[in-house]
């Protein structure tokens, strides 16, 4: 019988959510909700590959406090784009 690890669990888990993703981009629906989740996910997902895969887990305390600041602000990055995107688009266009 085979054993698996934390490793393929971990792995198996971010298989699941992406799949999970990619389903839920396919039902066509658009909304806060919908963005909570994504934005959710993101998060997830991050953190699991910086803790398990990339070892910080014992890595220096600010390498990892720095990486899971990045993984926090895309998600929020996102949910900014879906609630002010109109906004977001006047400040960032030229001309």
């Amino acid at each position: 019988m085979l054993r698996t690890g934390h490793a393929e669990r971990v792995w198996l888990l971010l298989v699941v959510l992406t799949l999970g993703s990619a389903w839920l981009a396919e039902t066509g629906r658009s909304g806060w909700p919908l963005a909570m989740v994504v934005a959710a996910l993101i998060a997830a997902k991050g953190r699991m590959v910086i803790d398990h895969y990339m070892e910080m887990t014992g890595a220096n305390t600010r390498i990892r406090r720095l990486l899971h600041l990045f993984v926090t602000v895309v998600p929020l990055m996102v949910l900014l784009s879906h609630g002010w995107s109109d906004v977001l688009r006047r400040l960032t266009t030229i001309g």
